[in-house]
């Protein structure tokens, strides 16, 4: 067996959650320099009736890379994240439908889709998040 780089993953608490969406406001302000959170790469499930908050984001399965026809998605090895090629990506949303996260989201404004891309390494949602649900853990992932 070799490894074959790293598999990084946020794990989540959902039993932890309050739905303050931290994690929403800080992801947009990383990536796009304005607390927008229809912006973010990260959205907060909220159902009132059942009292649930539900984190929802990219788990790196990439079974979306698959899904789309145009390129616009690839593996990025030493980061161990799916990367979005905006100039290729059409937001026709295959990607979207092939996710079983329900954790790719089309950006409003530019009308392509967002993929957490664990900031490089350093996601900023873990960072923020004021109840600790949120675990980001990196693992060599290995290969026969």
């Amino acid at each position: 067996m070799e490894t074959s780089g790293i598999s990084p993953k946020i794990n989540v608490n959902h039993k932890k959650c309050s739905g303050c969406r931290v994690c929403e406001q800080i992801c947009t302000f990383s990536h796009e320099q304005e607390f927008n959170p229809r912006r973010a790469r990260i959205k907060i499930l909220i159902r009132e009736k059942e009292g649930i908050n539900a984190p929802l984001l990219c788990i790196q399965c990439k079974k979306c890379l698959s899904a789309c026809k145009r390129d616009a998605l690839s593996w990025d090895e030493k980061v161990g994240v799916v990367r979005v090629d905006k100039d290729r990506c059409n937001g026709c949303g295959l990607c979207i439908a092939a996710c079983e996260q329900a954790a790719i989201f089309l950006d409003p404004i530019s009308k392509k889709v967002n993929i957490c891309d664990l900031c490089n390494g350093d996601p900023q949602c873990v960072k923020w998040c004021t109840q600790d649900v949120l675990r980001y853990e990196t693992t060599n992932a290995l290969q026969s």
